[in-house]
């Protein structure tokens, strides 16, 4: 790759410009920007998650996930924002109201008829970018310090941006960690969150079925599991909790795929509320929900791909989704979803 200087903003313009598959990416709480380019334009394919390179998965089962292979191409530090001149804007019509309000009707009737406790459902939302893509990269960098922030560019799979704090599995010298996020508030300076019992029992499902899946492999005495804590955002809080296990003779595949899609992405239990997104959602989920970050011989970090978008030029296509049980109120429930667009759109 050449010499850039430190030019972040040169490096990404060439990165476009060759065409090749690359990542842009920066780690919760990082100081610098880790990009990763590929020599050659085929897809690549992992099977094991030990090889060296950056992944993205999506959110349906599939035994093979597309990485970019290699160490770390260039570092930079990250740049100061630019001003932005015009925000970007969405148009949410009617019918996307329609359709959105009709899904959360729909998942709260099969909880009150069927085994279904909790179904995450989802939309996406059309919006007109109006500067550079690195210009919004950078800015969502500087927005979210304690999330993964990414920029993935691939033939095979499109352009995808986004800020997540929600870590899948992160494994290191034999020792993995997973988390249980969900509930969502907005954040207060200087007030204490009032969350409500819809909530802290969604958390609950979420946490209960990782340490579930978890003894599925090891005793319950080997995994930690931490209180329940409160996870900033941005603008928004989340409830969290942590749970710490050894990897002992798994692969990390193997622990991936018992804790993907989690009920956090999912719902509760996750193959019945799987099966109602199948069947329910109008639109493909896609990378959104996903996982991707980058892995080595049993070294990784993975993130559930959340606060995305898809990017063709100037369009983007948001993702943004919410937790429906049978304590929901469906207009509450739009408004989430509106608030989850808009904090998004701020940045980009």
């Amino acid at each position: 790759m050449h010499n850039h200087k430190n030019d972040f903003f040169a490096c990404f313009r060439f990165l476009q410009e060759e065409k090749l598959p690359f990542v842009v990416y920066r780690l919760p709480k990082g100081n610098e920007l880790i990009v990763l380019q590929q020599k050659t334009p085929e897809t690549t394919y992992t099977k094991t998650l030990n090889e060296e390179g950056f992944v993205f998965a999506p959110f349906n089962h599939v035994s093979d996930h597309i990485y970019i292979g290699g160490k770390k191409s260039e570092c930079f530090d990250i740049p100061p924002q630019r001003v932005r001149l015009t925000p970007a804007r969405s148009a949410t019509s009617k019918q996307d109201k329609v359709t959105y309000t009709k899904l959360v009707i729909q998942a709260k009737k099969a909880i009150a008829e069927t085994p279904l406790q909790k179904v995450v459902v989802s939309r996406k939302q059309g919006a007109q970018s109006y500067e550079a893509i690195a210009e919004s990269f950078v800015r969502l960098v500087h927005t979210y310090p304690n999330a993964m922030v990414y920029y993935w560019s691939h033939q095979e799979t499109g352009n995808w941006i986004g800020a997540t704090p929600e870590t899948l599995l992160n494994i290191h010298q034999g020792t993995c960690k997973t988390m249980a996020l969900a509930g969502t508030l907005p954040f207060q300076e200087n007030a204490a969150p009032n969350w409500s019992s819809k909530e802290r029992s969604e958390q609950l499902l979420v946490s209960d079925f990782i340490q579930n899946r978890l003894q599925t492999l090891l005793p319950k005495s080997k995994v930690y599991k931490s209180e329940v804590q409160n996870k900033r955002a941005g603008n928004l809080l989340h409830l969290c909790t942590h749970f710490e296990f050894p990897l002992e003779s798994f692969t990390p595949l193997q622990i991936t795929k018992i804790l993907h899609p989690t009920p956090a992405v999912a719902g509760v239990p996750v193959e019945k509320s799987i099966a109602f997104i199948d069947e329910n959602e109008t639109h493909e989920r896609s990378y959104y929900t996903g996982f991707m970050g980058p892995i080595g011989s049993n070294t990784l970090k993975l993130f559930v791909n959340l606060r995305c978008a898809q990017v063709e030029g100037s369009n983007l296509t948001l993702y943004v989704g919410g937790g429906i049980t049978a304590e929901s109120d469906v207009d509450k429930e739009w408004h989430e979803s509106q608030r989850k667009t808009e904090t998004l759109l701020n940045v980009l």
